[in-house]
């Protein structure tokens, strides 16, 4: 089955993680896409990266049909941050093949990122770590996965362009286990806000959420 996991996230959010397995028109066929949605889609030349579109779609539209709310497709702002056609609810997507993930919380702004465990990461971390984090990470790819994952998931919460990872994006020393929450913050403005991060170890794949 490719939705496989669908769970809660804390009292008022519910989060979700699709293995791409269908064809192309299977994917179509099972998500409701707005005019918007379908225009948005249909640009993208990749295979694949269609493919991985419409899972996080898929993924939004089980996490709302378990939230208990119609699902209306979605439509992104000017700073490309996606939201919930006709709700309130604050919700993130993101995608690396062969899976999508997807975040619905009905009160607070939210952020999710998926990415493979690479050693590619090791030779870009200089890039989006601080000094306090590139020690603590080391080498480990995995570890590197969690910041670049957390980093990528409180951007994406905070939702406007502008966040300098490297400056901007806090995310404080811990220990690497296959799942847990950490802290976190970013700074606005020149205030820090604090956040709660968590993370997943799922099949050489690192899921971070944070809301």
């Amino acid at each position: 089955m490719p939705l496989i996991k669908l769970d809660k996230a804390g009292k008022n959010a519910y989060w979700c993680l699709w293995e791409i397995t269908e064809t192309e028109d299977d994917l179509r066929n099972k998500v409701y896409l707005s005019a918007e949605g379908k225009s948005e889609i249909d640009r993208v030349s990749h295979l694949l990266k269609r493919k991985e579109r419409f899972a996080s779609r898929a993924c939004l539209q089980s996490l709302a049909e378990a939230m208990n709310i119609p699902y209306h497709g979605i439509y992104k702002d000017e700073h490309d941050k996606p939201h919930l056609a006709g709700h309130k609810h604050f919700i993130s997507i993101s995608h690396s093949y062969p899976y999508a993930a997807a975040i619905i919380h009905s009160k607070l702004p939210v952020g999710i990122d998926i990415e493979k465990t690479t050693d590619k990461l090791v030779r870009l971390a200089y890039r989006f770590l601080n000094k306090e984090e590139l020690l603590d990470a080391g080498a480990d790819p995995v570890k590197l996965c969690v910041y670049w994952t957390g980093k990528e998931a409180i951007y994406k919460l905070n939702g406007k362009k502008g966040l300098i990872f490297k400056r901007d994006i806090v995310i404080y020393p811990f220990e690497l286990a296959q799942e847990d929450t950490i802290r976190c913050g970013f700074y606005s403005e020149g205030n820090l806000v604090r956040l709660a991060l968590e993370y997943r170890q799922i099949n050489n794949h690192i899921v971070s959420f944070c809301f």
